[in-house]
């Protein structure tokens, strides 16, 4: 989970976006990556952090990795909630999906000086469309690799979290299952109801 999710997730937050104490943060995707940004953004001190998906399972878990507010995008445009919320958008959004709509979302949510980290894989196909305007408004748009880790020195620091009981790695966990159970485990995740599956070798 370390390697993985919570690099990628937990270092957008600390490392390529570098957020700042007391900031709005907007989480897109409530999947192991959002959670883990989520869960990052809460032990960096945002003020105020909101999660949003479409499943009321994946919010609700995100109110456990540290989420103060929550959006249900299949119930309300998801832009528009986000800037009514925080009276003209976030300082920060990160898009944890990997879908051309989200990180255009992600942007538009986005206050004046506001900066949008694209955490998941968009299609190399698609192109993403950003208003020209909010150019203007000193609005940046970016994307993140693996968290822009820095893996000797993030490492010990995120068992450290894990130890001090502030990273949540156990509650990710939705189910453990055996290598055989794999193919049910990735229709699970295709339908987007859990967060991780965990693989256990006897």
């Amino acid at each position: 989970l370390i390697g993985c999710g919570v690099t990628t997730g937990f270092g957008a937050v600390t490392n390529t976006a570098r957020i700042k104490v007391g900031s709005t943060v907007a989480v897109i995707g409530c999947g192991g990556i959002g959670l883990s940004a989520i869960n990052g953004a809460a032990i960096a001190g945002a003020g105020r952090i909101i999660a949003v998906d479409i499943k009321g399972s994946k919010l609700n878990l995100a109110k456990h990795f540290g989420a103060t507010d929550v959006v249900n995008a299949a119930e309300t445009d998801p832009v528009e909630a986000v800037k009514e919320m925080t009276s003209g958008g976030v300082e920060y959004s990160f898009e944890a999906l990997g879908l051309k709509k989200t990180a255009e979302q992600a942007f538009q949510m986005l206050r004046t000086s506001g900066m949008a980290t694209v955490i998941g894989m968009v299609p190399e196909n698609e192109v993403i469309e950003i208003s020209g305007a909010d150019l203007l408004s000193d609005k940046v748009l970016r994307g993140s690799n693996m968290g822009s880790n820095a893996f000797r020195v993030d490492m010990p620091r995120f068992v450290e979290f894990y130890l001090d009981g502030k990273l949540k790695l156990d509650e990710m966990i939705s189910r453990r299952i055996s290598l055989d159970q794999i193919n049910e485990a990735f229709d699970e995740m295709k339908q987007g109801e859990i967060a991780r599956s965990v693989i256990v070798f006897n």
